[in-house]
């Protein structure tokens, strides 16, 4: 089988360009109600200069497990000249030794979905919480999508079947973690589930239209190459494969470095969730 190379740079490159997705996120997660804030799972650190922005007086602390995402975030917040208001450390969120707070806000993006138990670590989270605390909790959404759904070569909606198996590639992935526990239902109903009081759900979009920047171009390649190379390629047919040939082809006049039809497209959800009223 092969192997993924490391995300990092690519969710860097996301971060790079979700500039007005994180404005809207935190406009909407408001971190300036909060005295203090817990950023788990922040990986290489996107979402937290947005934080700082936001809530100069507000005490941040990013957390993940991963050694590589961690150096980019702390590079990223010494670049930026945070490192008075933004902390950066080592954390996980099965470890309720790890950051145990409380905390008056506990952000977790797109980690919540790798717990082998969604809902007990999920209760994990919110024992993190001071007792008025929100957990905000980023999940679900839509896939991203970036190609149009007939490129002139291979069987058009080559995208849905990209994301077909990607959506593949995970289910493998969670059967190998330790004692994994599947979920039945919604995020909405998992949330409650830990015992959480959903307040607000609300959904944001990343929307880069089309032509793309030469920044966003160089993503969406790394993005089918990920896809071509990675743990992903098990899953799709000889024909996408060379599909995705074609489109990674650089002398190619239709491929992705040449296309003006490119595009950025998807939808992050954020739940807003309190403690039950005691």
């Amino acid at each position: 089988m092969a192997h993924e190379h490391s995300w990092v740079p690519q969710i860097q490159a996301t971060d790079r360009l979700s500039a007005a997705l994180y404005e809207a996120m935190t406009a909407w997660i408001d971190p300036a109600a909060h005295a203090t804030v817990l950023d788990i799972g922040c990986g290489p650190g996107g979402l937290l200069p947005y934080l700082a922005d936001a809530a100069p007086r507000t005490h941040i602390v990013g957390a993940d497990h991963d050694d590589e995402s961690l150096d980019a975030a702390r590079s990223l917040v010494a670049s930026l000249e945070l490192g008075d208001r933004v902390l950066v450390e080592h954390g996980d969120a099965l470890d309720p030794g790890s950051q145990p707070g409380p905390f008056d806000l506990v952000i977790a993006r797109k980690m919540a979905h790798h717990l082998p138990d969604q809902v007990e670590g999920l209760r994990m989270l919110a024992a993190r919480l001071s007792p008025r605390g929100r957990l905000i909790v980023g999940e679900g959404g839509l896939p991203t999508s970036c190609l149009p759904f007939e490129l002139g070569h291979g069987r058009p909606g080559l995208m849905s079947r990209l994301e077909a198996a990607e959506s593949a590639r995970f289910t493998g992935m969670r059967r190998e973690l330790e004692h994994p526990v599947t979920s039945r239902y919604g995020w909405n109903v998992v949330l409650e589930s830990a015992g959480l009081v959903v307040e607000e759900t609300k959904s944001f979009l990343w929307d880069v239209p089309a032509p793309v920047s030469d920044e966003a171009r160089a993503h969406i390649r790394s993005t089918l190459q990920h896809h071509l190379t990675g743990d992903t390629r098990q899953y799709l047919n000889d024909e996408d494969v060379a599909t995705l040939e074609w489109l990674l082809d650089p002398a190619n006049p239709d491929g992705v470095d040449h296309r003006r039809d490119l595009f950025i497209l998807g939808a992050s959800t954020l739940y807003r969730c309190a403690l039950p009223a005691s």
